[in-house]
């Protein structure tokens, strides 16, 4: 069903609750198991698995924004990669920070990211009305990419731990 039919479908309420719910679902269900994954992994290959989930999301979003399996897959993934980078960076921020800076940092770092979420919620219908879905994927698949290149750059500078 193309995206200009699903406001004429009967269960658009429905399809719309039950992808939001998936999405929430994969941002929060999931944190203690992405948590363990960081522990025994390691956050910064968690960032990286996070971001390349990230990434898919921008593919399915992108490619086939038309599609509703398609949204719907692109938008679970999102919630996924969002936990998942989400987790392992905060982990990888209050390693690098002083047992005292760790609350602060965390609180500012949780309050910038809220206020983030707070704009872009503000701006997300002008967005989407002015580049539409894939544009909009396409634009966040070039950040997601950029961030993998700067998460490599910095797990290449780092030493090896001591075995």
């Amino acid at each position: 069903m193309a995206s200009s039919e699903l406001g004429q479908h009967p269960d658009t309420v429905v399809l719309i609750g039950f992808t939001i719910s998936l999405h929430v679902a994969g941002m929060y269900a999931l944190s203690p198991l992405m948590g363990v994954l960081a522990d025994r992994s390691g956050p910064a290959r968690i960032v990286s698995a996070g971001l390349t989930t990230l990434l898919a999301a921008t593919a399915f979003t992108g490619f086939l924004p038309g599609e509703h399996w398609a949204v719907v897959t692109g938008l679970v993934l999102l919630g996924l990669g969002w936990s998942a980078t989400t987790v392992a960076g905060s982990t990888l921020l209050v390693a690098a920070l002083a047992p005292q800076e760790r609350v602060p940092a965390q609180g500012f770092s949780d309050a910038a990211m809220s206020l983030a979420a707070a704009v872009g919620s503000v701006l997300a219908g002008l967005v989407m009305g002015w580049i539409d879905y894939a544009g909009l994927s396409a634009l966040l698949g070039a950040v997601v990419l950029a961030s993998l290149a700067v998460v490599a750059a910095l797990v290449r500078r780092q030493p090896a731990p001591a075995a």
